[in-house]
């Protein structure tokens, strides 16, 4: 399982990634496709609070699993509000599975 967008400040014992880390990576597929089929997947939901680590607003906590990779539920609330990308590795196997 390739972990990522576990960022610290979220409420998991493993959340160790550096959000600034995300700004770097520049994906060629385009972001509402990455969120349409991320919006897709089956949640699975976790028993803690969750807040953004920059504005305090209440977030679902969870997981997404997808394939081989696994990421909070957040990323996907970051990833839609603030300039980041995906990781090449899951932008890969994206791109060959999305039409």
């Amino acid at each position: 399982m390739i972990l990522f967008g576990w960022f610290k400040g979220l409420p998991y014992n493993h959340c160790n990634e550096c959000f600034e880390y995300f700004r770097e990576f520049h994906n060629s597929i385009p972001k509402e496709k990455v969120i349409a089929h991320i919006e897709t997947l089956e949640a699975g939901y976790a028993c803690v609070e969750s807040f953004d680590i920059f504005t305090g607003e209440k977030l679902i906590a969870g997981e997404y699993i997808d394939g081989d990779f696994g990421f909070p539920m957040e990323f996907l609330h970051y990833y839609k509000n603030y300039d980041i990308g995906i990781p090449y590795e899951y932008e890969e196997y994206l791109k060959q599975i999305l039409k």
